[in-house]
């Protein structure tokens, strides 16, 4: 029962938004028949002409009455979840926590049960998995130079590399800290109240 519902959440989340396998006729008509003439709807393995079956080629494939360019470009829909997305936006966490309502996440999952307990670890080890590589950057800084980079000097080494980070819940942001030299997730517990 579990597995079921696991996999509904999933569905639910992902979406089902592939291409249909068959192409189906407009509602109010009938699927042509296929068979013989006489009206036997049973198919058969002979091609109607008596010959070779017609070969399949793009102009073959489009149906009578319609013209080839009369389908618009299928435009890209925007993805409505946040899994997958990825951001470089980095706050400078000494004005951030000087806001009400701004707290440091303790990086512990949460949740009552286990489909709030997966998205909340899914967030927090997908933070922790993409400041990896970062954290460590910002130890070869300090190693060489003596110190932690500035938040503006942090800034231009993500730009400068390129670095995207995965992308969190609409209340919680990264954020960095010069003093300490360390990335941190910050959560605006106002807008997690008011919700999204």
């Amino acid at each position: 029962m579990t597995r079921i519902f696991l996999c509904v959440a999933l569905l639910a989340l992902v979406g089902c938004e592939g291409e249909p396998l068959v192409d189906l006729p407009p509602s109010g008509q009938s699927a042509p028949a296929q068979g013989s003439a006489s009206g036997d709807s049973t198919p058969t393995n002979e091609p109607a002409s008596g010959g070779a079956p017609p070969a399949l080629t793009p102009e073959t494939m489009i149906p009578p009455g319609v013209s080839p360019t009369a389908q618009p470009p299928a435009e890209s829909k925007p993805k409505k979840g946040v899994i997958h997305q990825t951001t470089d936006e980095i706050v400078n966490a000494k004005e951030w926590l000087m806001k009400e309502g701004i707290e440091v996440k303790d990086g512990k999952i949460e949740g009552t049960d286990p489909l709030s307990q997966a998205a909340s670890g899914y967030f927090t080890l997908a933070a922790q998995a993409s400041t990896l590589g970062l954290k460590h950057q910002l130890q070869q800084y300090k190693a060489v130079n003596g110190k932690s980079p500035t938040y503006a000097e942090f800034k231009q080494m993500l730009q400068d590399n390129r670095i995207q980070l995965a992308k969190l819940r609409w209340y919680e942001i990264y954020a960095y800290n010069e003093d300490t030299g360390t990335i941190l997730v910050l959560v605006d517990t106002v807008a997690q109240e008011e919700g999204p």
